[in-house]
C-alpha cells in the first residue's frame, strides 16, 4: 500500500462484544486496494465476527472501522460493493431452485426494492457461472450439486453484483482435499483477474501460504500481521494454537504441520 493510498479496509483499535463476551479486542490493521489477506485462527477466535464487522452487520463498542472510505452507518450504504461467501450450509435438495436462479439472487441487493433482474443481470450470471466452472450446470437443481460445486455456486452469487471486496468464510470447509485445492486455486485466479480486495478466513495456514499478500493471525486480538514469511513461523503459530506446530520446508515451499510429524 502506497504512502498516500487510502486503505480499502481499516480497523483502528476495534473491540466487538456481545453481552458480556468480547469477540474482538483492540484489533488494528489496514488493507490496501487489490491485496489478499488470509485471516487465520482457531475456532472461536473472532474470524467470522471480523468479516461481519467489515460488512457493517456487527457494530464495534470501541474503535473505528472504515470500509471503502465509509464508517459507522455509512458502511451499510456501500455493502453492495462487498461480496460475501459465508460458511457453507448445504442447499436442501428438495428446494426447487436452479443454479442459474440461485446465482441471480445475488443481484437483488444491487437492484433495490421492487426491481427485477433484466437482460444485463442474466448476462452477468452467465459470465460468473463460466468463471467458476458451472456454466454447464446452469439449469440443474442447486441442491443436487456436490459440496464443491455448491461452494462454487456461492462464490458465483457473491461475484454476480461485481463487488470490489470479496469476503470468504472457510470456503473449503467440508470438501475433500482435491476439491479444496481446486477451490483455493479458483479463488486465487479470480482475485487477480477481477482485481478484488480479498479477505479469506481459514484455520488451515497451508491454504493461504501461496496466495496471500498478508496474513493476520487472530485470537480475539491480533497476534501478528504482515507478510507470510514475516509472521508464519513456529513461535507465532505456537502462540496462536499452542504447542505441537511445526513449519517444514520441502522443495522451496513451506508447510505447517500440527501434531505428530515425520521429518
Amino acid at each position: 500500500m502506497g504512502l498516500r493510498e487510502v486503505p480499502v479496509i481499516e480497523f483502528d483499535n476495534v473491540t466487538v462484544a456481545f453481552q458480556n463476551t468480547v469477540a474482538l479486542s483492540d484489533v488494528s490493521f489496514a488493507l490496501g486496494k487489490g491485496e489478499f489477506l488470509g485471516i487465520i485462527g482457531p475456532n472461536g477466535s473472532g474470524k467470522t465476527t471480523l468479516l461481519k464487522t467489515v460488512l457493517g452487520l456487527v457494530k464495534p463498542v470501541q474503535g473505528t472501522v472504515r470500509v471503502l472510505g465509509q464508517s459507522g452507518a455509512g458502511i451499510s450504504r456501500i455493502r453492495r460493493r462487498i461480496g460475501y461467501v459465508p460458511q457453507r450450509k448445504p442447499i436442501d435438495p428438495k428446494f426447487p431452485v436452479s443454479v442459474r436462479d440461485a446465482v441471480l439472487m445475488g443481484t437483488y441487493a444491487v437492484l433495490g426494492f421492487l426491481q427485477s433482474p433484466g437482460v444485463k443481470e442474466r448476462k452477468r450470471v452467465r459470465v460468473v457461472l463460466e468463471a467458476v466452472g458451472l456454466d454447464e450446470f446452469a439449469g440443474h437443481i442447486a441442491g443436487h450439486l456436490s459440496g464443491g460445486q455448491q461452494q462454487r455456486l456461492f462464490l458465483a452469487r457473491a461475484l454476480v453484483a461485481e463487488p470490489e471486496i470479496l469476503l470468504l468464510d472457510e470456503p473449503t470447509a467440508g470438501v475433500d482435499v482435491v476439491t479444496r485445492s481446486s477451490i483455493v486455486e479458483l479463488i486465487r485466479s479470480l482475485h487477480k483477474s477481477w482485481h478484488l480486495t480479498t479477505l479469506y478466513v481459514t484455520h488451515d495456514v497451508n491454504e493461504v501460504m501461496d496466495c496471500t499478500d498478508k496474513v493476520l493471525l487472530l485470537n480475539r486480538t491480533v497476534q501478528a500481521y504482515g507478510r507470510c514469511n514475516e509472521v508464519i513461523n513456529e513461535a507465532m503459530l505456537a502462540r496462536l494454537y499452542g504447542s505441537g506446530v511445526r513449519v517444514l520446508e520441502r522443495a522451496g515451499r513451506r508447510y505447517v504441520v500440527a501434531g505428530d510429524y515425520h521429518a
